[in-house]
C-alpha cells in the first residue's frame, strides 16, 4: 500500500461558515421553488387538458410554449457542445433560475399567505 496515497488531500480543508450559509439558502430557494411548482401544478383543479385548453386558446400562448421549448432545446444543445470549465459556469444558470423562483414564492407566501 502507497503511504503517500492520501497525501493530495492535505491541502483541503473544510468550506468557512459564509459558504455553508450560503449553500443552505441555495438549496432553501431551490426546494421553495419545487415546492412552489408543485402546488400550482398538482394543487389545483386544472389537469392536462385544461393545460391543453390553455395552449390553444390564443396563438400567443402557442407561441409562447413553441419558444420556451426551443429555448430549452437550444441551452442543452449549448450545454453539451462547450469546454468541461464553459460547462461548469454555464449550468449554474438552472440553479440561479430556481433560486430566482423560489425566491418569488418565498415573496408570495408573505406577502398573500398561500403559494
Amino acid at each position: 500500500m502507497d503511504p503517500n496515497r492520501y497525501s493530495k488531500n492535505r491541502t483541503i480543508r473544510p468550506d468557512g461558515p459564509w459558504q455553508i450559509l450560503k449553500a443552505m439558502l441555495t438549496l432553501g430557494l431551490m426546494v421553495c421553488a419545487f415546492i412552489g411548482i408543485a402546488v400550482h401544478v398538482f394543487g389545483s383543479d386544472q389537469g392536462p387538458s385544461d393545460w391543453l385548453q390553455w395552449i390553444t386558446a390564443s396563438p400567443l400562448n402557442a407561441a409562447l410554449l413553441v419558444i420556451g421549448l426551443l429555448a430549452a432545446f437550444a441551452f442543452h444543445r449549448y450545454i453539451t457542445h462547450i469546454s468541461t470549465q464553459q460547462r461548469r459556469s454555464a449550468s449554474d444558470l438552472p440553479v440561479y433560475a430556481m433560486m430566482l423562483l423560489g425566491a418569488y414564492f418565498v415573496y408570495q407566501l408573505i406577502t398573500t399567505g398561500h403559494w
